[in-house]
């Protein structure tokens, strides 16, 4: 955050504690939840909890529900029963990186950000240990990605941001988030989220660089998310220098600039190992660990202050160090120490804790850590379904992050006062350089194209051999054709009931969609024929 709006923000607080009282907030207070700022009109609050996930209540079927947001998904689904809900005909899944939801497909009125739609698609799911009563995520991500509408096919099973934009058709197609964090000392907010308006004081985000949206492949687009492409040498290290990046995007426009997803949904970003061992391997004492329920990542001192930077467009965008590493606690991980038993902090951007398959559309996972240090304005363009629209959709950031503030901020919280940093010395980073990775890969492609090379050699010396053995053996009379009745038939029946051809489920709609496996016990659910509760 800017020190210009210091100021702003105390001021939107206030603002937001009088609307809190007038509106009912509902008394959901969640864990290490800070203060919140509140858009201008048509928007919701995000509250922060435990630092590390965003939530925004919505109204379905006339209760209140305080919903995960996510940017990486496309589905709304709700664990438990809604009330006023009618049955479809249809059902889906929804898969993450981790786990899956299934169920029926339930219609609802919806009231969302100021918005009401009267028959809302969501997915009912069986609660569970996983997913209690009442919990859910509010997707708002590319239409395309919805598992629901591509079950249902029409426009009534469309993403909520969809719904709301066809029936509001003078809103500009853009949603807005704002996201803080609970420990730093000059952020009066939690969260904030709008659609189609822009939130006081951050009006400058309109002329900020229309960063275009990268279009995966037509056969993959139910992996459709805001991508976006990151400058050629776009990540600056802690020494001030760029951290090689190479794309593993072969559907790419630039070979030379790495594909990044925008998700609220990710607490922790996911990048490459490489990428995660050049900003903390150089950190006296930092070691890549594995951490129950969390995976591999690193672990440094927390009194080490990690600096690094992301350019799009040539901008860049500044890390708050209170982003770059955080404490295990605020998460509900302890133990996390060194030799000495002393506390060490997580380094947030992790190497891939997941397997993205052998043809990924993006190389990181730009999360919270990311998006807490800027205004981020989303705009849908030709993603709305539906849209005779044309524009090609955007992402435009406003960077809220200044540096000498966030230093500032950083030896309040984790020095307590007493700046250190000056004592802080880099280990040399053995990255590999640039001529040295495409010797690697011309040698892979050497390697590949010999073996091919053998292959087809090999079988066509094989073919020769099959081909005098068929000379010298007796010829023999081909066999008389066979009239062949082709008798048409229903599916088949099992106790009695015509069974229902299943329909084919999409592929695993988040992350490792191309050539992983898909989660244990994940399987495709029939279409539902009850038309009512």
């Amino acid at each position: 955050m800017r020190i210009s709006h210091v100021a702003l923000f105390v001021l939107a607080y206030l603002v937001a504690a009088v609307c809190a009282l007038r509106l009912d907030l509902h008394g959901v207070r969640k864990p290490h939840s800070s203060s919140r700022l509140r858009p201008r009109t048509r928007g919701s609050e995000l509250n922060n909890t435990a630092d590390i996930s965003y939530y925004a209540d919505i109204k379905i079927g006339g209760k209140v529900y305080t919903l995960l947001v996510d940017t990486g998904s496309s589905d709304l689904w709700i664990s438990g029963r809604v009330p006023n809900s009618s049955r479809t005909q249809f059902s889906s899944a929804v898969s993450y990186a981790v786990g899956s939801v299934e169920g029926p497909v339930k219609t609802a009125e919806v009231e969302f950000a100021g918005y009401k739609i009267p028959d809302q698609a969501y997915l009912e799911v069986t609660p569970n240990v996983e997913h209690t009563e009442g919990d859910g995520i509010i997707g708002l991500g590319p239409n395309d990605g919805s598992n629901i509408y591509q079950e249902m096919q029409a426009v009534a099973g469309a993403a909520l941001v969809d719904r709301i934009f066809l029936q509001n058709r003078t809103t500009p197609n853009y949603l807005t988030f704002l996201l803080g964090r609970s420990d730093d000392p000059t952020d009066f907010y939690s969260g904030a989220f709008s659609i189609g308006e822009v939130i006081d004081g951050f009006e400058n985000v309109l002329k900020q660089p229309k960063l275009p949206v990268s279009n995966v492949p037509n056969h993959q687009l139910h992996d459709q998310h805001f991508q976006l492409l990151l400058d050629e040498d776009g990540l600056i290290g802690p020494d001030g220098t760029a951290i090689p990046v190479y794309t593993e995007v072969i559907p790419t426009t630039d070979l030379k600039r790495a594909t990044v997803v925008i998700d609220t949904g990710f607490s922790l970003p996911q990048v490459p190992s490489a990428v995660a061992s050049a900003i903390y391997s150089r950190f006296a004492g930092a070691q890549l660990v594995n951490v129950a329920s969390v995976g591999k990542i690193w672990v440094l001192s927390c009194h080490q202050e990690v600096n690094i930077t992301f350019k799009f467009n040539g901008r860049p965008y500044p890390i708050h160090p209170l982003d770059a590493t955080l404490d295990p606690k605020t998460i509900g991980l302890s133990g996390v120490t060194d030799v000495t038993g002393r506390p060490m902090c997580i380094g947030t951007f992790q190497p891939f804790s997941y397997n993205r398959g052998s043809n990924p559309n993006y190389d990181m996972v730009l999360g919270m850590a990311f998006l807490r240090n800027v205004y981020a304005l989303i705009d849908y363009g030709d993603f709305i379904v539906g849209s005779d629209g044309r524009d090609a959709p955007y992402v435009q950031f406003l960077s809220t992050t200044d540096l000498a503030e966030a230093h500032t901020d950083f030896v309040k919280i984790r020095l307590d006062g007493v700046d250190t940093t000056a004592n802080q010395t880099l280990v040399k980073h053995h990255a590999i350089q640039p001529w040295m990775y495409y010797v690697i890969m011309t040698i892979v492609g050497v390697v590949i194209f010999a073996g091919i090379s053998f292959f087809f050699i090999c079988r066509a010396k094989r073919n020769d051999k099959l081909a005098e053995a068929s000379d010298t053996s007796p010829q023999q009379s081909p066999a008389p054709q066979m009239r062949v009745s082709i008798v048409p038939r229903g599916p088949p029946s099992y106790h009695g009931h015509t069974a229902l051809v299943p329909d084919v489920l999409q592929p695993p709609q988040l992350y490792g969609a191309h050539g992983g496996a898909p989660p244990p016990g994940h399987v495709h659910m029939p279409r539902y024929y009850t038309t009512h509760d």
